[in-house]
């Protein structure tokens, strides 16, 4: 009996993961950038948005792009920086829950803003990540 228990657990197990790897990304969230902040650190509930003004927005968002691209686990799913909006994919190491991230220039400003896509905490890896992101492309 428990070998049935258990072998139903790792059954679960399985799926569940199977099912937070593979299950499609929303494509409400993979579009257009989302709305611009004003410059500073935004915070909210499962993500976390961060706008900076800079002298030159391409070229911030440019070493944005390359320290974003050498992230393990980080896949651009669409954009350039020659477009100024770029959407990411970051994934957790175990489970792979994936993280939508948006890095886009507005005006005078580079956007950051980094979402989960399954639960409702992050408990604040977006903005872990995002702040790295800034920092070591020294964008303070």
């Amino acid at each position: 009996m428990r070998v049935v228990f258990y072998l139903i657990l790792a059954g679960l197990f399985v799926a569940a993961q199977a099912y937070v790897r593979l299950a499609p990304l929303p494509a409400a969230r993979l579009g257009a950038p989302p709305q611009a902040q004003a410059p500073g650190d935004w915070p909210a509930r499962g993500g976390f948005a961060a706008a900076r003004v800079v002298a030159d927005p391409q070229a911030a968002l440019a070493a944005l792009v390359q320290v974003a691209e050498a992230t393990p686990r980080t896949r651009r799913l669409s954009g350039s920086p020659e477009d100024g909006h770029l959407v990411y994919v970051t994934r957790t190491l175990f489970w792979g829950f994936p993280d939508i991230t948006h890095l886009w220039v507005a005006g005078d400003t580079v956007q950051a803003q980094g979402h989960l896509v399954f639960g409702g905490s992050d408990f604040g890896v977006n903005r872990a990540r995002l702040e790295g992101w800034l920092a070591q492309a020294g964008i303070d």
